[in-house]
């Protein structure tokens, strides 16, 4: 009877082991987030450089460890450098929206990305694409649109974009990194047979060269201060890791659609908690029904997923 218990148990952690997985890269990545609150004086290309250059310096070892293949194998090296490519470019692009949108207006902008996924997956994964993926990828974004609670801002964005050129830097960002995103979880499936360091090795050493020549032509690199903030990046460059190898590593376990759809949900409720943990800041009403809307999609994945064991 024990053993029958365990085996059943064994069954549920591997059936639900692509959620967790792709909810704790929601976590290190909310940290990282956090992180960059303190790095406001940083250039966002700059604080790439730095995120990809911790990433290249953990996997690095880890893969010669391994001995696993620098660049893959062949047939392997063109979805490598897409998909280092399309990260990259997805994360300095996330920084830009940051930094140059109201916070809430670029999460619904940035957090869209569900909507999309189950669409590309559907047509080069053929991936299923019905109202079980569909309907947890909706609430997300309507719950994350009711966060951000601000229509006017949004329905004025593109005229004030035109008036501040800023912000039309930001709009034109969060929606590419969108885009970019929604094909970051595609190229990853693909790549699901692939040891998530070899990937992670190849977006980092992409990403330096990609993100620094950008911060030099666009911007500026600036020299940390003394103090806290080189310990704040060291940090930075750890969850940084953790986040992106265990995105990696959801993608090889579950769907393309439910790993984008519980990492949108995820970061909203996380990132909602360490508001109040860290900043005091108190969420209203409007606020708090959105999280549950999130939260509700999240419910809805785990309930397709228990009833795939009740029929197995």
């Amino acid at each position: 009877m024990k053993s029958e218990t365990a085996m059943h148990g064994a069954d549920l952690c591997s059936l639900y082991k692509g959620i967790l997985l792709s909810a704790s890269s929601s976590f290190f990545f909310s940290l990282c987030a956090v992180t960059v609150k303190s790095l406001t004086n940083i250039y966002p290309g700059q604080l790439a450089v730095h995120r990809f250059t911790s990433i290249l310096l953990i996997s690095l070892p880890t893969v010669i460890y391994k001995r696993e293949l620098l660049f893959g194998k062949s047939g392997e090296h063109y979805l490598l450098v897409l998909r280092s490519f399309a990260g990259s470019t997805n994360l300095f692009l996330n920084f830009l929206a940051y930094r140059y949108l109201p916070i809430g207006e670029a999460s619904v902008i940035i957090f869209s990305v569900p909507v999309f996924v189950p669409i590309l997956a559907k047509i080069f994964l053929k991936e299923p694409c019905g109202m079980v993926q569909a309907v947890p990828a909706v609430l997300t974004v309507f719950g994350l649109t009711i966060i951000s609670h601000k229509p006017t801002e949004f329905t004025d964005a593109y005229t004030s974009a035109i008036i501040n050129p800023q912000r039309g830097v930001g709009l034109g960002a969060a929606f590419a990194s969108v885009v970019l995103g929604s094909i970051i979880f595609i190229i990853l499936r693909k790549l699901k047979e692939v040891d998530s360091t070899v990937v992670l090795f190849n977006f980092s050493w992409f990403g330096i060269l990609e993100t620094g020549l950008l911060t030099y032509i666009f911007g500026e690199f600036t020299v940390l201060e003394c103090g806290y903030q080189p310990f704040l990046l060291v940090a930075f460059g750890v969850f940084s890791f953790l986040g992106q190898f265990l995105m990696t590593s959801a993608t090889r376990k579950e769907q393309a659609s439910v790993v984008a759809t519980v990492r949108s949900a995820t970061d909203i409720i996380i990132s909602y908690i360490w508001q109040v943990t860290f900043f005091s800041n108190i969420p209203d009403v409007s606020s708090i029904l959105g999280a549950v809307l999130v939260s509700f999609s999240m419910i809805l994945i785990a309930f397709q997923k228990w009833q795939e064991t009740s029929k197995s």
